[in-house]
């Protein structure tokens, strides 16, 4: 089962699909399966952007979290009952919605997310500075005599 979105959030979303069960198209299974990838994606992107996962229902961008992702089972709840196919001369909600849920997302990941109680996954170091302490190479053009190669000038 999905930490962030729910069947209900879905069909709050999409009034036409009705009560889901079993005989519905589609059916219940399949939207709690589609929410379960949801989060996968979700947590992926998070992940990738050093927050641990799942985030806590505490955390107040889990709101946010959970209509993104009835936003992505939503989207192909939309594809499985083909009412963006029906008359072919509108925007295709289902690329909308999807084309919004990976934005979105996007901007969550890239935004500073501890503010909003999400934890660090792994602290950040920032790379060693390199010191060098003599010089290799006189840089004052006496040294230039002795960088001669014989076996260089032909």
């Amino acid at each position: 089962m999905a930490n962030y979105g729910s069947a209900a959030g879905v069909q709050a979303l999409l009034p036409v699909l009705g009560t889901l069960g079993t005989g519905t198209t589609p059916t219940l299974t399949q939207v709690t399966a589609w929410l379960a990838e949801g989060q996968a994606v979700i947590d992926r992107n998070l992940a990738s952007a050093g927050y641990t996962v799942p985030v806590a229902a505490v955390a107040t961008c889990y709101a946010e979290l959970t209509a993104l992702n009835n936003l992505y089972a939503g989207a192909y709840a939309i594809m499985a009952r083909g009412l963006d196919s029906t008359s072919g001369s509108e925007e295709n909600r289902a690329e909308t919605w999807l084309t919004r849920f990976y934005t979105q997302l996007a901007g969550l990941a890239a935004s500073d997310l501890t503010m909003l109680g999400v934890n660090i996954a792994m602290p950040i170091v920032a790379p060693r500075r390199r010191v060098r302490t003599t010089q290799v190479k006189r840089v004052d053009g006496y040294s230039a005599p002795w960088d001669y190669d014989p076996e260089l000038d032909h």
